[in-house]
């Protein structure tokens, strides 16, 4: 029977501590490797090889962090939804959801132009720019946020959700929601592929979203659709009757 003794619980935990970060740091060394070619050399001339020479690891441990050299060039889009949840979910009101919604995207844009972003935002926009693969690699992103979306939005609207026209309904929304938002990133990697100042990009980006949800806010704020019940305990799509 193994002792285990406070020393050699300590040396466990801290050995435990020790692998997460060791993988970081690879998972970053071959980010930063993968990224410093793409820029040299363009997305579609790389290979999974090279950037494993470049981050001086076996191609196997590349395959071990990413599926791809999309999955690599994308890796931070799961910090673009992260607050999605929230905004969704503690939003009372239809015009409170659309104003949280807006905010999301303000907040997302704000990684890329940063001061600490906003020079890689730049050479990112670039590189995707001058890519068909990378392009045509973001429109199923595009589709996975629209899922994501949906999926909230029914989680929200309760027993309301559970109606097939209902569901149908808020996937339309978030479709919507999604292509102001896609909109609003074609202004941002163009307007930083051509080198224009920070303050310019932020500020006609705000002017899409701005432009894209006082139209949906028109649509829906005031309509059933998007509020959590109604005195049924259902709510029902703008214009059609809620089911039950």
């Amino acid at each position: 029977m193994t002792e285990h003794t406070p020393t050699a619980v300590a040396a466990h935990d801290a050995g435990a501590g020790i692998r997460p970060r060791k993988r970081e740091r690879t998972r970053c060394a071959i980010y930063d490797a993968a990224f410093r070619l793409f820029a040299e050399q363009g997305f579609d001339s790389v290979t999974l090889t090279r950037i494993a020479a470049e981050a001086d690891v076996a191609p196997a441990t590349v395959f071990t962090h990413f599926a791809s050299k999309e999955d690599i060039f994308f890796s931070r889009r799961q910090e673009f939804i992260a607050k999605l949840p929230d905004a969704v979910a503690d939003a009372p009101t239809g015009a409170e959801l659309l104003a949280r919604l807006r905010d999301f995207y303000i907040d997302s844009f704000e990684l890329v132009l940063s001061d600490k972003w906003a020079g890689r935002g730049r050479v990112f926009a670039r590189i995707l720019l001058e890519s068909a693969a990378l392009r045509r690699s973001f429109l199923p992103l595009l589709e996975q946020r629209k899922l994501l979306l949906t999926e909230h939005l029914v989680e929200r609207a309760g027993a309301a959700g559970a109606d097939p026209v209902h569901r149908q309904e808020l996937t339309l929304f978030a479709a919507l929601v999604v292509a102001v938002g896609s909109t609003a990133f074609d202004v941002l990697h163009g307007e930083l592929a051509a080198g224009e100042p920070v303050d310019r990009v932020r500020e006609d980006v705000h002017d899409v979203l701005d432009r894209g949800f006082h139209r949906l806010t028109r649509a829906y704020a005031d309509g059933g659709l998007l509020e959590v019940c109604t005195a049924s305990g259902k709510a029902a799509p703008d214009g059609l009757p809620a089911r039950g």
